[in-house]
């Protein structure tokens, strides 16, 4: 029978008579178009927000916004596959009214526009809030690491800086031993190896100088290591063992799973983001109070107080010190507290009162100190302490704020389970589906905004899927101005 036949190349062909005759009803770039047309960019602050009266003509900084919508949308971000889109894609056709600027046109958008991307951000998320996308009432924090551009080999530590000067000093030593053997021989054979190592000691010590001046500014700096290709990129630990990238915060809203509010920074854990990033989103969702879920890598005394008294309750998982079982010796949750006398009461019935404050200076916390008389003649001291001093409890002075969080985990332990399936769902849509578990630009200020735009296009996607393109565009076209 044969199989279908196409047109002939060399055959004339009608097109339609106008670009939005290719596109569906229901294609994305008619919605990136209505949000776009609703939004003030002067107010914005967007670079040529307002056509100059004089000069040559510049693009329409909406063109160019809704390029990288797109963009990140389908995941084209770099600037050159944007500019090649321009030229065959009829999405983009559309979008752009047939308009084709160059790739650095494109990529100066991007830097000189941080301000206004993020003022996007921020007006879709105000449409969403208008349209009760938001539930604002329960949300979860997580962090993950996404990749920098800068590789392993060219991030030092002090540690492998410390390892590879040796390294090269030895070698060099071991070579110049060599060449003073090859220099005592007559035979012109020994002559020439003695050539070609004083070559490849000169080779290592252009590599050890440099090392060691290195080392020398990594010392002066104060900073633990140091990335050449993007210098504020760090080593950190990954899923997949270490990689040099950025710790990208997000806060997840419980109703549709739309991210509320992100931050990218350089630090190499969790620890101390949780207040940071509940209040941002308390304020992004405008709500008196709200209900926060982390993981254990949040848990840190000074922001869960801090929580507290924003009014921001939170349901963190509270991690098991395992010192005490490494040491052989009874746990802290072995000894019962007297909040009334401010003592407690070990498992023999001894009795620990407070006994002197103190101040901790990693921790940042000021612990009160428990102790008693009494180790000395306990039968079961072997199994309580190694110290000869009996054993010493230490609290800290805003307990209270760890055990009301504990009591609440107790009472509500399948907050804890839907807190992964909540703050996991945009990271694994981010760096799977949209492929973009890495960074193209370089620099936190730079990173923060290529995320702005990963962010928005993952939550127009979830917004196209709830609602549906036709549905949005209706709603955007009829709402009320929602900005604050």
């Amino acid at each position: 029978m044969g199989y279908i036949k196409g047109a002939e190349r060399g055959q004339s062909i009608l097109f339609p008579a106008t670009l939005d005759e290719y596109l569906e009803e229901d294609n994305p770039v008619r919605a990136i178009a209505a949000f776009l047309a609703r939004l003030d960019f002067a107010k914005l602050g967007f670079v040529r927000a307002r056509a100059a009266e004089t000069g040559r003509p510049g693009y329409d900084p909406r063109m160019l916004m809704g390029l990288f919508m797109w963009g990140h949308l389908n995941g084209v971000r770099a600037s050159r596959k944007l500019e090649g889109e321009c030229r065959r894609n009829v999405e983009v056709m559309w979008l752009s009214r047939n308009l084709r600027p160059d790739f650095k046109t494109i990529a100066d958008f991007r830097k000189d526009n941080s301000g206004g991307i993020k003022g996007v951000l921020t007006e879709f998320r105000l449409w969403c809030r208008a349209e009760g996308l938001f539930g604002s009432e329960l949300v979860a924090v997580d962090g993950s690491k996404f990749k920098a551009v800068n590789s392993r080999e060219r991030n030092f530590t002090k540690a492998k800086l410390k390892q590879m000067i040796e390294r090269e000093r030895a070698k060099v030593n071991e070579y110049l031993e060599a060449v003073a053997t090859a220099d005592e021989a007559d035979d012109e054979a020994a002559q020439i190896s003695a050539a070609q190592l004083k070559e490849k000691i000169a080779g290592i010590e252009k590599y050890l100088a440099g090392h060691e001046k290195l080392a020398q500014e990594l010392a002066a700096s104060g900073e633990s290591q140091v990335s050449l290709t993007d210098p504020e990129a760090r080593l950190m630990k990954t899923s997949h063992g270490r990689e040099v990238g950025y710790n990208v915060q997000t806060v997840v809203d419980s109703k549709h799973k739309l991210i509320v509010t992100y931050e990218v920074t350089n630090e190499r854990n969790d620890l101390g983001q949780l207040a940071r990033m509940a209040q941002q989103a308390k304020e992004a969702l405008q709500v008196e109070e709200l209900t926060v879920l982390a993981d254990g890598g949040y848990c840190e005394g000074n922001a869960l107080k801090e929580c507290e008294e924003a009014g921001i309750t939170t349901f963190v998982s509270v991690p098991e010190s395992k010192e005490a079982e490494r040491r052989g010796i009874f746990k802290a949750d072995k000894f019962r507290y007297d909040q009334q006398r401010d003592l407690y009461v070990c498992p023999q019935g001894e009795e620990l009162p407070h006994r002197y404050t103190t101040f901790d200076q990693k921790r940042n916390k000021e612990l009160k100190v428990y102790m008693t008389k009494a180790c000395g003649a306990c039968p079961l001291r072997s199994q309580c302490t190694t110290s000869k001093h009996g054993r010493r409890l230490k609290r800290w002075l805003h307990q209270a704020v760890i055990d009301r969080l504990q009591q609440r985990n107790r009472g509500q332990p399948e907050l804890l389970k839907q807190r992964k399936e909540l703050a996991e769902h945009p990271f694994g849509t981010i760096k799977r589906s949209m492929n973009q578990g890495y960074f193209l630009l370089k620099g936190i200020q730079k990173v923060t905004t290529e995320t702005g735009l990963t962010v928005l296009s993952y939550n127009l996607k979830r917004v196209m899927n709830i609602m549906g393109v036709a549905e949005m565009i209706r709603s955007l076209e009829t709402a009320n101005a929602w900005s604050t």
